[in-house]
């Protein structure tokens, strides 16, 4: 018999395919931070972002948003795009 507490292996993190609605943007270095801030104040839903390519001193970086909600999606858009 086993002792002990059982861990749950299962992934947790929802998977990005999950979400109805996304945005490809471009911004400078530094540009990304405003952006997230914005967006844990702003989302009423589930939002994730990934990292496309890393901005440079000579080219921009390149992220996805992703959004459960149609309605953070466009304010995202309006806002950043």
């Amino acid at each position: 018999m086993e002792t002990g507490t059982s861990i749950d292996t299962r992934q947790t993190e929802r998977d990005k395919t999950s979400f109805a609605y996304s945005r490809t943007i471009t911004k400078e270095w530094g540009g990304l931070d405003p952006i997230i801030e914005w967006c844990k104040s702003e989302c009423r839903s589930d939002w994730r972002w990934q990292l496309i390519e890393v901005s440079a001193d000579h080219r921009p970086g390149c992220y996805v948003f992703y959004f459960d909600s149609e309605l953070d999606c466009c304010a995202f858009t309006l806002k950043w795009d």
